[in-house]
Parts: C-alpha cells; sequence; structure tokens
C-alpha cells in the first residue's frame, strides 16, 4: 500500500463530499412523497448503525489493510482473492456509471452543445491526474471543496428564506399512510445509495495517520451529511410541493425560483458548483479504489501504471454503458441496492466480521489452555 496519510479533518472531509454532493442533487427517497425528508433522516441512522457496528468493527481488527486484504486474510486467498476482484468490479461499475450521470446531465443542463462523450472525457483526465497525485493531495484538496460547498449552501439557504418561497402546506400531511412506506423507502437509502457506500472508506481507512480517529470522523460525517441531505429535501418540498418526485433534480427547480427583490435571481450556479464537486469526489474515490484493491490483490508496488488502461476502460465502459439515463437510473436506484448492495456491502462484511470475532474467541481460548 501507498506510504500517504491523510488526517482527520480531510477524512471527515472527503467521506462528507462523497455521501453530501451527490445525493443533494438527486430525487432520493421522493417515492415517500412530502415525507421524503423523514426517509433520508431513517436512513442516516439506520447507516450509522451499520457503520458502527459492521464496518468500524472490522477496521479496528485490520487496521493496516484495504478491504481487499482483509479478504485474503480471513477467508483464505482461495476465496478472498476472487471475492475481491468482485469488489474491485463493482467499484468499477459504479465509477462507470457515475462518470455517465455526470456527463449525461451536464450535457442536458449545464452544456447543451458538447457531446457527452466528451464532458466524460475531460472528467476523467481530472480524475486521473488526481488519482496521479494520490490521496493525500485529494484530502487537502477535499478540505478546500468543502468549504465551497458550505458556502453554496448557506448562501442557498438564505435567499431561499429571502425569497419568501417557502410553504410549510406543501410539507403535510406529515406520515400521510404512515411509518411503514418511510421505513420502507429508507432501506435502499441505508443499505446502497447513499449512506451504504461509506463502507467504499473500508479501502481507505488505513490512510489515517491516527487510525483511533476513524469512529468519531465516519459517525460525524454520517451524521452531519444525513442531516443537510434531509433539511436540503425538506426544503425542496416546501418550494415546489410533491411534485418534486417527478423533477430529476428537485434542487434545481428550487432554486430556479429564487427571486429577491428582482435582483438576486436563478442561483443555478450553486446547484452547478454542487454537483459538479460530489461527482468529481466520487468517481476519484472509486477509481482510486480500482487502483489500490488491483494493486492489493497482485501485489504492484506501484498503482500508477495502472491509471491509464483503468480510466481508458472507465469511459468505454460509461459509453456503451445504457443508451440513455432512464434505463441505467432505473437499475441503479431500483434493482441494485437489493442485487449488489445488500449482499457486498452488507451481508459478506457481516460474514466477515463474524468469522474475525470466531478466530479471535477461540484464539483467545487455545492460549488460555497453553498457560
Amino acid at each position: 500500500m501507498e506510504s500517504q496519510k491523510i488526517d482527520s479533518r480531510q477524512l471527515f472531509s472527503l467521506m462528507f463530499l462523497f455521501q453530501l454532493g451527490t445525493g443533494i442533487v438527486t430525487r432520493m427517497g421522493m417515492q415517500a412523497k412530502q415525507d421524503a425528508w423523514i426517509t433520508i433522516a431513517i436512513g442516516m441512522f439506520g447507516a450509522l448503525i451499520l457503520f458502527f457496528f459492521v464496518y468500524l468493527q472490522i477496521f479496528n481488527r485490520t487496521p493496516a489493510i484495504p478491504f481487499t486484504g482483509i479478504l485474503v486474510k480471513v477467508l483464505s486467498k482461495y476465496i478472498g482473492l476472487p471475492l475481491g476482484l468482485v469488489y474491485i468490479c463493482y467499484f468499477f461499475f459504479v465509477a462507470s456509471i457515475n462518470v455517465r450521470h455526470l456527463g449525461d446531465t451536464m450535457g442536458t443542463y449545464i452544456l447543451p452543445d458538447t457531446p457527452v462523450p466528451v464532458i466524460m472525457f475531460i472528467s476523467l483526465l481530472l480524475v486521473a491526474y488526481a488519482c496521479y497525485l494520490g490521496i493525500e493531495v485529494l484530502g487537502r484538496t477535499a478540505e478546500i471543496l468543502l468549504a465551497a460547498m458550505v458556502f453554496f449552501g448557506l448562501t442557498g439557504n438564505l435567499t431561499v428564506f429571502a425569497s419568501g418561497i417557502i410553504k410549510l402546506k406543501n410539507l403535510q400531511p406529515v406520515l400521510e399512510f404512515g411509518w411503514l412506506p418511510v421505513v420502507k423507502h429508507a432501506l435502499p437509502l441505508m443499505i446502497f445509495f447513499p449512506f451504504g457506500e461509506i463502507f467504499l472508506f473500508l479501502m481507505f481507512f488505513p490512510y489515517l495517520n491516527k487510525p483511533e480517529l476513524v469512529k468519531r470522523t465516519g459517525l460525524l460525517s454520517i451524521l452531519l451529511s444525513g442531516l443537510g441531505l434531509s433539511w436540503t429535501f425538506l426544503l425542496n418540498i416546501s418550494v415546489i410541493g410533491i411534485g418534486a418526485q417527478a423533477v430529476e433534480i428537485p434542487l434545481l427547480s428550487a432554486v430556479e425560483k429564487i427571486n429577491v427583490g428582482h435582483i438576486i435571481q436563478r442561483m443555478d450556479s450553486i446547484v452547478v458548483g454542487t454537483f459538479a464537486v460530489g461527482f468529481f469526489v466520487k468517481i476519484f474515490l472509486y477509481v482510486y479504489a480500482v487502483l489500490i484493491g488491483l494493486t492489493d490483490i497482485f501485489k504492484f508496488k506501484r498503482y500508477q501504471p495502472l491509471i491509464f488502461p483503468v480510466v481508458l476502460l472507465i469511459f468505454i465502459y460509461a459509453n456503451v454503458l445504457a443508451k440513455n439515463k432512464v434505463a441505467y437510473q432505473g437499475f441503479f436506484y431500483n434493482k441494485m441496492p437489493y442485487l449488489v448492495g445488500f449482499p457486498l456491502l452488507v451481508g459478506i462484511p457481516i460474514v466477515v466480521l463474524v468469522i474475525i470475532w470466531i478466530r479471535n474467541f477461540f484464539g483467545g481460548v487455545r492460549a488460555n489452555i497453553q498457560k
């Protein structure tokens, strides 16, 4: 593994932007209509439980190696190596989907005259350069990007309130159909997008210079990003009503209504900035996970020679992924949480943790007998 290290502030910045940056410009949880903000809050609390009782426990017992190495150590090379390759394929697939999503959305709302492949190619060039520099450089960059994100958020909130476009009646009735639909729609948020994806950081926790700070940093990032997402969707619904479920980017529709004294209007740039920052961080982290995963499994000395072929393959796959965004987004949000997210992000980590517990228990018993 590379010798680069990041501190807790940089890890927090990466984790916060990873969860909030892309989630904030989607319509996740909108199946619950005006209760979407409650759904997100429940998903956040579920993710806190999953992080504390599963991911954190795995890291505390194997703090020096990424998850691909943990699989080999716990399950043997005959099971761990193939399973590690499955996770690398998963990272590759999600990176490709995010690249395609970025290209399609930028091409639709921001650069309509620019071909989508060109947008994806330029984005991947930036990601490739960031990967070459390493996670330590991006960690420092993430601190700056987080400050920009906070500025965008505060500006957006202030102008929404100043415009007087909030209608609290749009949030009513609260829990119109009871708790069951809300909890049901919170499940994919907890086990997959956006909170369940925090599993990815089992590949990056070994880079933290003070491993004992993982617990505080991880829990705080999930809590604050979850509250930020819940608050943002509450504002979106209060501004545009349950019609937000029919809009691809509810946040964009909400800020388009901003009008402060006929001077400050259409703060679209806030959404564009948020969108660009969030997707850049997420794509980088998934691509970087592919690189360090391959380096760990095949015992390469350096990951840098892998950057070009991996990024090229992601570019090719992102182009042939699907005919349109409706096709791949339908699979990503509706089927992938259960077909891929639950087994890979919840099931296997729990099995790995149980095996670690069993080995530690019997190892302790054997040591006592020898004494």
